[in-house]
């Protein structure tokens, strides 16, 4: 067991909720509820971090449509699936391939059976966990990819949560203990479920902020101004 597993945090929600940790029954039932509160906690509907990646795939030559599944495998992504690609470049070249709906692609390449010619890719397309390249690779090639996560539902003990390590204690632990309290009843449990939803609320702010809101800035680093005392623009500039 190691800190920040998903047992280890399944025990120490046990704790917090002054539960048996040597019953079976009382470790299942947080293991239901450190994953309830994970897998809610990263579909809050913030652009988390730690829930975006890049990596790298391969093409092969004359195969035009790639799964989110084989792209995750080909990216070592573990503990998740790709919700959505976000970005394609071709790291042969280094071009970024142009993005556009699978209909307008088909469109573009006039039908699925015609003869669209092979070559390096330059467009891409996705629909229902599917990606499709155009034109058809006509050999292997670097493809990068910048993707979003979904992350799985824990279940071996030793299985990570994509949360970063010092919001899993401050956020996972007190939000499983506080639903585990409220399934117990009684008003001291009640109470006790309260202050620790408000611990966990705390932590999601920080954590919101660290990985989420603080990657863009409503700030400038120019004052309203800074263009008063700039030399204009030559005359041929503005014919």
């Amino acid at each position: 067991m190691a800190s920040g597993d998903f047992l280890e945090l399944s025990q120490r929600a046990v704790r917090m909720a002054q539960m048996d940790t040597t019953s079976s029954t009382d470790i299942t039932r947080a293991k239901e509820e450190i994953n309830a509160a994970y897998l809610s906690t990263c579909a809050s509907g913030a652009r988390f971090d730690f829930l975006e990646q890049e990596g790298q795939w391969t093409t092969t030559a004359g195969s035009d449509v790639y799964t989110y599944a084989s792209i995750a495998s080909a990216m070592s992504i573990t503990g998740a699936s790709i919700e959505e690609i976000l970005y394609l470049t071709n790291d042969t070249d280094g071009n970024v391939l142009q993005s556009m709906s699978w209909a307008a692609l088909e469109k573009a390449t006039w039908a699925t059976q015609d003869d669209e010619g092979n070559g390096l890719p330059s467009a891409w397309a996705k629909w229902n966990t599917r990606v499709r390249l155009y034109p058809i690779p006509d050999g292997t090639y670097t493809i990068g990819a910048f993707v979003r996560l979904v992350p799985n539902e824990m279940s071996a003990d030793a299985d990570i949560p994509l949360i970063p390590m010092p919001f899993r204690h401050r956020l996972l632990v007190p939000l499983a203990a506080a639903n585990l309290l409220r399934l117990e009843g009684g008003q001291d449990a009640h109470m006790d479920a309260t202050r620790l939803q408000q611990q966990a609320d705390e932590a999601y702010l920080a954590m919101r902020t660290a990985h989420a809101s603080a990657r863009y800035p409503t700030f400038t680093l120019k004052e309203p101004s800074w263009a008063d005392e700039a030399p204009g623009e030559p005359y041929w500039w503005t014919r």
